[in-house]
């Protein structure tokens, strides 16, 4: 319980301890987060006393002071991962989940249509099932941070850079794998290419260069994830709203650069070559996919670097993002390899890129969780103060 002596500011301790307790009691060592609100309020206030503030009411005046501020305290912001016993805090066994993912992409890659340019049985079979497997890991490492941004009602400690690219890269590698995998001419131009200028057969077998490696799998990723990345970055809007939280100047930026090159290249192919160069076009928004999907995991490990935590970025995120990236370069090798034709991942530039990109970045991510800024260890320290400003 607060102690009744504890002074409150009017209109800022009392509303954030009831929106914490909307979410359930969350507290640490039998604390309740009313106790440390005001404890953490009074810690600020001390501090502010000590740097030459004066008066309350300059405080009270800047809104966003104490959903700032208190926000990210780590007492408050890791109380579900140091409260093990609380109802509110969902306890994940990787076991089990990572048994249901495997019997998962089995059921899938076994029920589901095979890839028909494998020429072996065996791996057309084994490639589904990796395929789908890898659907699975990627798909659902989506969830955890959606569901810990509903849990604690705010999105502190998540980039909104990193959100941003994120939409931006999933609509190019939607456009990329959809075309790729349904539309003919678009299939027929790219054998066409890698049969070293042999006009594409419709008999040919499948043994035969210029098999396509995107496969429906990929496809069904690629859908799935334009739609969660879109869930999270709304996620922003809903609980902290863009005001508080924009985008970074260099974001927009690379969302006017990228549209501008988009329309650049296929106005100067049309007037060029008579028509617009779709193949060469997909290969424009691959390229694109490649560099956001670079350029977004710098500003979360930026980020996590400056706040000397991951506190409200979750683990299991990375986890099943390096599963899935492991797996989707297993396929995309094993696929290669089965049909003896190598030109498959030079023709798959997109899907190579980001299973590597993924599996290095999610390592970094795993080293500042588990050894440089772990939450449960002697090195953690509590998470900065930041200003409405100096948000990323």
């Amino acid at each position: 319980m607060v102690n009744n002596t504890t002074k409150e500011k009017p209109g800022m301790v009392k509303s954030y301890s009831s929106t914490m307790e909307t979410d359930g009691s969350l507290g640490i060592n039998g604390r309740s987060v009313v106790d440390l609100t005001a404890r953490n309020h009074s810690r600020h206030e001390n501090e502010n006393s000590e740097s030459g503030s004066s008066t309350h009411g300059n405080n009270s005046a800047k809104k966003p002071y104490l959903h700032e501020k208190l926000s990210m305290d780590d007492d408050i912001m890791i109380s579900s991962r140091i409260n093990n016993g609380s109802n509110d805090t969902p306890q994940y066994n990787i076991k089990t989940w990572s048994f249901c993912i495997f019997l998962g992409g089995a059921f899938l890659g076994l029920a589901l249509p095979k890839n028909p340019h494998l020429p072996s049985r065996t791996w057309q079979i084994l490639s589904n099932v990796v395929g789908y497997t890898y659907f699975l890991a990627w798909s659902l490492s989506f969830y955890p941070q959606i569901f810990l941004n509903r849990q604690r009602r705010t999105t502190r400690g998540l980039s909104v850079d990193f959100c941003v690219l994120n939409v931006l890269g999933y609509i190019c590698y939607t456009i990329y794998t959809t075309n790729f995998y349904w539309n003919d001419e678009v299939i027929r131009a790219y054998k066409d290419r890698m049969s070293t200028g042999d006009k594409y057969d419709d008999n040919e077998t499948s043994t035969q260069k210029g098999a396509i490696t995107v496969q429906g799998n990929d496809v069904a990723f690629a859908i799935h994830a334009i739609l969660m990345a879109s869930l999270t970055l709304s996620q922003i809007g809903i609980y902290d709203t863009f005001i508080i939280r924009p985008p970074s100047r260099r974001v927009y930026f690379v969302l006017f650069a990228t549209s501008a090159f988009c329309l650049l290249y296929l106005l100067s192919t049309w007037i060029f070559q008579g028509q617009v160069n779709f193949l060469g076009f997909l290969y424009v928004l691959g390229t694109i996919k490649i560099g956001v999907t670079i350029g977004k995991y710098v500003p979360q490990a930026l980020l996590n670097r400056s706040r000397k935590s991951t506190v409200g970025w979750n683990v299991w995120n990375v986890i099943l993002d390096l599963t899935g990236g492991f797996l989707s370069l297993l396929q995309l090798v094993g696929d290669c390899a089965d049909m003896r034709d190598w030109t498959g991942i030079t023709g798959n530039p997109a899907k190579l890129a980001l299973a590597l990109v993924t599996i290095c970045f999610d390592v970094i991510f795993l080293v500042q969780h588990y050894l440089l800024y772990p939450v449960d260890g002697p090195s953690y320290s509590p998470l900065p103060a930041i200003e409405s400003t100096d948000i990323t």
